[in-house]
């Protein structure tokens, strides 16, 4: 080619690159400040083109910017979670290419159930609205009684990847083992002393046996405490608080998002989360939630795998109808961790991996939920609201554990064990409807809610269980014990293990099938711009029908739970609260029919509570900020105990306390000091005493796991300068108090029965992140100090400590 042809070629090329931005169409963008009728600004509003799916959600200033809008005439719509929505039109032209907009948003008098069925656009760490205080959509400082909660950002942030992994962010809420196994203001909420629910109704999860499977917080949108008794709205709770997951729901608009994590203790981990419109009118909106865990655990011959496949669609046939569908698939194989031994009386003698499981054991569970929710206004003074949850529950579990004693006591070396095999299902149905109704008498305004909850479980009668404490050695039987100087692990063989009878425990587990059924009424009252009031009563019918061989056996059980609150607004962000409000748990009928079979000579009766609360609550920095002070007084009677004994046919022995109050004070602060500076902040102070107990040395004491203090702190820094932009450090932890074992155990030395205590202890955790545009990356350091701990237990039998420090590397994209 001659130096001409190439000089011609190259002028051409020239001709066309200078050519490109006169045949490219010009573009502008579009800018603004969304506030409210107050002129405050408005975080996590959506704004965006309308029918273009093209948007972007409001800072924490409240400002908002859309790039690459080619010239043209617009409507800007901004929706925000109770605001009306608004549209303003404006046009881009060469003349006038980037507009500003300032928006002001109205509030709605009165908000329908939306939450439930709409998704959060939020990304901080405050939770502005919740149902789980009032059953309909409010303002959490409006609601007279204190409500905590851990956002999906806060979890993200700290890679949290298990419910319990988030608690440290809870005022008040400690581990009382390593299992779904809370203490909450002094009283334990787990296994037969609370559960779970999610979106508002009562799940499978923190109840019976499956308290012993963690929840994942994969689909998890918050993570919501609603302290002291709320009977009044769910029927039998544990007085210290209820817990409520709130899952993800659809977006209007289209996100995506995935993650890859490696870390210690052979861990990987996946997450991908997709949402959006399925149609052009944005009527039918779907989520996708996927996560999978495979580690070895700091544990040994602790195992795991965990699955969890959660799709959810939401249908807006009308302007004034909408309907949600969820399923949740969640599947765990891995060993169900006991604890470790205490040997010879010193915490620290066995390392935290020491384990009981033997490679032979399993743990495997599938549990699998539908739920769907209704939402239609009839009127706009009047909503009609419907929902239904069906969770089923799957375990076969084969284990050594043991059995609460030692065989060479008080030298406290071998452990008596014992070996179970299990297979059971478990069926959970919940119903929940009611209308929702605004309107004034005169000069006060009521938000009225009247409904009725159902509820029933059950178990599968095909379920079966035998266990052994004997094993056959040269045709002898021979006690099974676990030397805690020379411990085996091996492949174990149950066929010869000795038998026992089943238990009658067991039997009364197989039988169970109760309901319960709630009728109830919420008026709340708005006196004046300054004052409202809260008034709730609650009718509960509590079903237990068992049928055995021999009969059938039926135990009824009703309530009246009233609750009292109001709210005062002391300054424009800051309201005065105090509530009132009753709690009821029923007992099992097995514990009345025949008590002699745990222990007692004497029906056991219904555990009772009450709680009085009052406090602060208070938004700053432009509502950026959200702060609560609470005192509360709580008392609770009859209260049901497992004794860590087991009669020889294998029934725990229980006993009952006669009275048991708490006292505290707690402080919690969430959200952004400023664009750059994130904070979550809690103290508890609680002191709990047994005032009345049959056991003498019980009378004055603290109840288990209950820490006198408690605290926790995450703080993240996020740079803006130039050569830092999108780097960011973070640092947290949290620190729990010394707290009384749930029995006593025997003093190595003399022999006497003490109460023993675990120690406190305080953790430092460390985070560093970039993010560039659409990419994260992030490492998370946990325990950076190396603290051996103990996030709770039993007592010298099944101790549970925590994780030594560890690492989780994510990388992550959202497109």
């Amino acid at each position: 080619m001659s130096a001409r042809s190439m000089q011609g070629i190259l002028s051409l090329l020239v001709l066309y690159l200078l050519s490109i931005p006169v045949f490219a169409q010009p573009t502008g963008s579009v800018g603004g400040k969304v506030k409210d009728g107050k002129g405050e600004a408005l975080v996590g509003v959506s704004v965006g083109i309308k029918d273009a799916s093209v948007g972007n959600v409001t800072a924490l200033d409240g400002t908002f910017k859309i790039d690459g809008l080619p010239y043209g005439r617009y409507t800007l719509l901004v929706k925000g979670l109770g605001m009306v929505d608004k549209t303003v039109p404006f046009t881009l032209t060469e003349q006038s290419p980037h507009v500003w907009l300032d928006v002001v948003l109205d509030r709605q008098t009165h908000v329908m159930q939306e939450v439930l069925v709409t998704g959060r656009k939020e990304t901080n760490y405050v939770n502005d609205y919740s149902f789980l205080g009032t059953k309909l959509q409010s303002r959490v400082v409006d609601v007279p009684q204190t409500i905590s909660s851990v956002t999906k950002e806060l979890i993200e942030d700290q890679q949290a990847f298990l419910v319990t992994d988030v608690v440290q962010n809870l005022a008040g809420v400690t581990q009382y083992s390593a299992y779904d196994d809370l203490t909450i203001r002094g009283f334990r909420n787990g296994y037969d002393t609370g559960y779970r629910l999610v979106n508002g109704l009562r799940s499978g999860y923190g109840f019976g046996t499956s308290f012993f499977r963690v929840p994942l917080t994969v689909n998890i949108e918050s993570v919501e405490v609603l302290k002291g008794p709320g009977a009044a709205l769910f029927g039998d709770i544990n007085p210290g608080g209820t817990v409520n997951l709130v899952t993800k729901k659809p977006l209007d608009e289209s996100r995506k998002a995935v993650s890859f994590s490696v870390g210690s203790f052979q861990t990987m981990r996946t997450t991908l989360d997709l949402t959006g419109p399925l149609n052009e009118d944005k009527s039918l909106l779907y989520r996708l939630n996927i996560g999978y865990e495979d580690t070895k655990t700091f544990r040994d011959v602790n195992d795991r795998s965990s699955l969890m496949i959660a799709p959810t669609v939401t249908f807006r046939p009308t302007a004034n109808t909408t309907v949600n569908a969820e399923l949740v698939y969640s599947q765990f194989d891995g060993y169900l961790d006991r604890g470790m031994g205490i040997r010879g009386g010193d915490l620290y003698a066995l390392p935290r991996s020491f384990t009981l499981s033997q490679p032979s054991d399993y743990y495997r569970v599938n549990d699998i939920s539908f739920n769907g929710s209704l939402n239609h206004r009839l009127t706009d003074w009047l909503s009609f609201n419907a929902a239904y949850m069906k969770f089923v529950y799957h375990e076969e579990l084969s284990e050594h554990r043991t059995l609460n004693t030692f065989a060479d006591a008080p030298a406290n070396t071998i452990m008596n064990m014992r070996y179970l095999e299990k297979k059971i299902n478990d069926y959970t149905d919940n119903l929940s409807v009611y209308f929702a109704l605004s309107g004034n008498t005169g000069w006060l305004r009521h938000d009225v809610v009247a409904g009725m909850d159902y509820i029933k479980f059950e178990a599968d009668k095909r379920g079966h269980q035998w266990e052994a404490r004997r094993m056959e050695v040269d045709g002898q039987p021979v006690p099974l014990t676990f030397d805690l100087n020379n411990p085996t692990y091996e492949l174990r063989d149950p066929s010869k293990y000795i038998r026992l009878p089943l238990s009658p425990f067991f039997v009364d587990y197989l039988n169970t099938s109760y309901s319960t059924t709630g009728l109830y009424l919420q008026d709340q009252i708005t006196v004046t711009d300054r004052l409202r009031l809260l008034l709730g009563l609650r009718q509960e019918f509590f079903r237990d029908q068992r049928v055995y061989d021999n009969g059938e056996e039926k135990v009824h059980q009703n309530v009246l739970l009233p609750r009292a609150g109001l709210t005062y607004k002391l300054l424009d962000n800051l309201n005065y609260f105090a509530s009132y409000s009753h709690g009821f748990k029923p007992i099992d009928p097995a514990f009345v029919r025949n008590p002699e079979n745990y222990g007692s000579d004497a029906p056991f009766n219904s555990e009772t509570s009450f709680q009085a609360e009052s406090g602060l609550k208070g938004e700053f920095l432009n509502k950026r900020l959200f702060a609560s002070l609470s005192a509360f007084h709580i008392e609770k009677r009859n209260t049901l105990v497992n004794t860590g004994q087991v009669t020889d046919t294998g029934n725990p022995i229980y006993r009952q306390n006669g009275r048991i109050k708490s006292q505290g004070v707690e402080l919690e602060m969430n959200g952004s000091v400023s664009a750059a500076f994130n904070l979550s902040l809690n103290y508890a102070f609680n002191h709990t005493e047994i005032v009345t107990t049959e056991m003498e040395s019980e009378k004055g004491t603290m109840t288990p796991n209950a820490p006198r203090h408690s605290a926790g702190l995450w703080a993240k820094y996020t740079f803006t300068g130039a050569g830092l932009e999108g780097f960011g450090l973070a640092l947290g932890g949290n620190y729990v108090g010394e707290r009384k074992m749930e029995r006593q155990v025997q003093d190595t030395h003399t022999g006497d029965w003490v109460w023993g205590y675990w120690p406190e202890y305080a953790v430092l955790n460390a985070a560093a992140f970039y993010r560039a545009n659409k990419f994260r990356l992030s490492l998370n350091v946990n325990n950076l100090f190396d603290e051996f701990y103990f996030v709770g237990g039993y007592d010298y039998q099944r101790a549970f400590p925590g994780a030594p420090r560890h690492f989780i590397l994510s990388v992550g994209y959202t497109f």
